[in-house]
């Protein structure tokens, strides 16, 4: 039964890697935040079919209330707006890349407010994506590391991971509660009536063509109905820290599709980068893999005549 949610965890990822193409050809169109909006206007509608199909109500306790506002404040609201600004400003490239630090980021937050302990190799594998991510940010460049200059577009996801880690903790509250549906549905309703207030008097989308209303339903179809529900089904059944491993997957299919759709290529720092910070995920998710070593490495040993 494992596999069948990492069949959807991994799907996810290769739908997330698309929406960072999509995302990266709509902004050229509307704001962040109309583009957030559009999104999840458009999932809702996607969405309550297999709502009403699946669990028969839209009812949830009242005590899921205050996570649900807070899934649809960090998840659709923040975690949106960084991502739609990063796309203004940086590649899709490495918007995708930088996406994978979201298992570090959803662990340091457990640890911050559920005091979930953080092992020797967990703190390693964090110093390790660090370095990874900073090479990937400075492109390589030794001087704009020292003098901390870096690509406003590629702060703002940063920004973006943090939320999304507060999303998922959030998410591993409110589905103790409530169903992987109900809580990707009501998230989104609450996150599209924050935003209401900031877009009423700016809700404007420049001349878009087809295409962009392609793109759109891409990103609130396949994108947020489909991404978002198979991630809180894997978060709800494996957990959200082995959820987060797939994510790993992000860089690798993004670079495929904004090669073949926008014709962008990682430079060889990026791909050293890149690298390295899978590295240290894959260390982070895999918390008994430097214990395998030890216990190898002390075979090894016993095994050498005295």
């Amino acid at each position: 039964m494992p596999v069948y949610y990492y069949i959807l965890l991994l799907s996810t990822s290769f739908l997330w890697a698309g929406n960072f193409i999509a995302g990266k050809y709509l902004v050229g169109y509307a704001s962040p935040l109309v583009l957030t909006e559009l999104r999840w206007v458009i999932a809702l509608i996607a969405l309550l079919p297999f709502i009403l199909l699946k669990e028969k109500t839209l009812k949830f306790p009242k005590k899921a209330l205050f996570p649900l506002i807070g899934m649809g404040l960090t998840g659709i609201v923040l975690f949106n707006l960084f991502m739609y600004l990063a796309l203004t400003y940086t590649t899709a490239d490495n918007v995708g890349l930088i996406s994978t630090l979201n298992p570090i980021a959803i662990a340091l937050l457990s640890f911050l407010f559920f005091k979930e302990k953080l092992s020797a190799q967990k703190y390693i594998a964090i110093l390790i994506s660090l370095i990874g991510i900073m090479i990937v940010l400075s492109h390589g460049d030794l001087q704009k590391l020292i003098q901390l200059k870096f690509n406003v577009g590629d702060i703002y996801m940063m920004i973006a991971v943090v939320c999304w880690g507060l999303y998922s903790i959030l998410g591993k509250v409110a589905m103790r509660t409530v169903s992987p549906f109900l809580s990707t549905f009501w998230s989104g309703m609450f996150g599209v009536i924050m935003i209401v207030p900031f877009i009423v008097k700016d809700l404007e989308i420049t001349n878009p063509p087809p295409s962009f209303w392609v793109a759109a339903l891409y990103t609130g179809v396949g994108a947020t109905v489909l991404g978002m529900v198979f991630w809180n089904i894997g978060v709800k059944n494996v957990g959200s820290t082995t959820a987060g491993m797939f994510l790993n997957f992000n860089p690798i299919f993004t670079a495929a599709l904004a090669y073949y759709f926008l014709g962008e290529r990682m430079g060889v720092a990026q791909w050293i980068g890149a690298i390295i910070v899978i590295i240290g995920v894959y260390l982070f998710t895999n918390e008994k893999l430097l214990s395998r070593l030890n216990l190898v490495g002390n075979k090894v040993v016993e095994k050498v005549p005295q």
